[in-house]
């Protein structure tokens, strides 16, 4: 069984679309999307799909407590399909710090491959549970935002939130 649902986080003024499965969490659309976020659940897995706000309300809620500040680390269980090195990146990610960032080229570094820069930045666009593997982090080694699923905006008050509440 897969049990999804939305939630409204107000700092960003959005809602966000969550899943997950007896494994984890296995996606979490932060655009708002809900006919595509259950297209992309009945595509990618072949269990009854059913949605349920009292299923996820433990992971709903550390996420709002991250966006509130009263949560550094989002700890929830995770499930990751993915290839080998999209693997080793989204685990590298989940070790940087709250408040901090790292740059595509660290991340490609730490993932162990300094060479696949535009890799490491691709299992960014990629990472099916954004805030949990925390794909914002990323920043271009010359220090400006660089991308985000969510839009630049959401990436740059999500940074500021965590520098704010890192002192």
């Amino acid at each position: 069984m897969i049990y999804f649902t939305d939630f409204y986080v107000p700092l960003l003024k959005r809602t966000f679309w969550i899943a997950k499965g007896e494994k984890g969490i296995c996606y979490i659309d932060l655009n708002n999307k809900p006919v595509a976020f259950k297209k992309l659940l009945s595509e990618s897995f072949e269990d009854e799909i059913t949605q349920s706000k009292a299923e996820l309300n433990k992971e709903v809620s550390q996420i709002l407590e991250f966006f509130a500040g009263k949560r550094r680390n989002v700890d929830l269980k995770v499930f990751l399909k993915g290839t080998s090195f999209q693997t080793k990146v989204w685990v590298a990610l989940s070790k940087v710090k709250y408040g901090k960032t790292v740059s595509y080229s660290e991340l490609a570094k730490l993932a162990g491959n300094k060479n696949a820069i535009r890799a490491a930045a691709s299992c960014c666009a990629a990472n099916p549970v954004p805030i949990i593997i925390p794909c914002h982090r990323v920043i271009a080694k010359d220090g400006s935002i660089g991308g985000f699923g969510g839009g630049v905006s959401m990436k740059r008050k999500i940074l500021e939130l965590e520098r704010v509440f890192v002192k």
